[in-house]
């Protein structure tokens, strides 16, 4: 990544993006810039000094702030989300009980559209015990959808020099009832994620490790996470809209929702 940009708008939720934003800007030593977007170009200087009085209130240092002027600003931040060498931070809402809600409809929307990993932090971020990435954790379940976010996290935790940990949840109690996805037979052992450690380790020269956790997935991957420093999850979801997406993308939204560490969400461009 060659910036980090910190979607922004004038509520105190958009804060928690501005602090991932700066400790990703500040690890990887690229330049931070908030952008917003508004409707109408009456509303620019309006928008812009709202979020200077904010980052000055912040003492968050000269960071530019760029105001764009678009109707959708799912489509703006989609597109600006989708460019190579850019990385965005956003917020996430709080809300329940339905999975896109959990996020904001505006964030589930850029997430739909960038087809690259989006920086997202829930309500439950905790900006003081996640200063860094030294450990960045990618959840795997023996799907070709989860392990589409596999490249992304191998280049990303070598730009940030972190050590890289796969996290599978084995759900018994679901997969005896769900086929699995390219056959997978051994999806339900150690040996599927094992496997795909040692595949990484020869293909990138690079240094991992692996866990796997039994229960349900959005609970233990957060309970996994609650004692956790200085680490990122990666994870990919179906993020579709409607009734789809209730079904479909509701463990990475559970998971956003409760977790006190960043989450970078990848929605794969070849996602029916």
């Amino acid at each position: 990544m060659d910036k980090i940009h910190v979607a922004m708008d004038e509520s105190d939720a958009s804060l928690r993006a501005l602090a991932l934003g700066q400790h990703l800007a500040g690890q990887l030593a690229v330049p931070l810039s908030v952008t917003s977007v508004v409707a109408s170009e009456a509303q620019v200087e309006a928008r812009r000094a709202a979020l200077q009085s904010r980052l000055a209130d912040q003492q968050a240092g000269d960071v530019p702030v760029e105001v764009a002027v678009h109707d959708s600003a799912k489509d703006y931040l989609g597109q600006l989300a989708g460019r190579e060498g850019v990385g965005l931070c956003m917020m996430a809402h709080g809300r329940r009980p339905v999975p896109e809600m959990l996020i904001g409809s505006v964030t589930a929307g850029v997430v739909r559209r960038a087809h690259r990993p989006v920086f997202l932090c829930g309500p439950g971020f905790d900006a003081g015990a996640h200063r860094r990435v030294e450990v960045l954790m990618v959840c795997v379940d023996g799907s070709k959808l989860s392990e589409a976010i596999l490249p992304h996290a191998v280049a990303l935790s070598k730009r940030l020099d972190a050590r890289l940990q796969l996290l599978q949840v084995i759900d018994t109690s679901a997969a005896a009832a769900v086929p699995l996805d390219g056959g997978h037979a051994d999806v339900m052992e150690s040996g599927y994620v094992h496997g795909l450690a040692r595949r990484l380790r020869t293909e990138h020269a690079m240094d991992l490790d692996w866990e796997v956790l039994h229960g349900d997935p959005a609970d233990s991957i957060v309970s996994y996470l609650a004692d956790c420093q200085d680490t990122m999850l990666a994870m990919t979801t179906h993020g579709r809209s409607g009734l789809s997406q209730v079904v479909a993308g509701s463990v990475s939204h559970e998971v956003l929702h409760e977790a006190r560490c960043p989450v970078a969400v990848l929605r794969p461009a070849d996602v029916r």
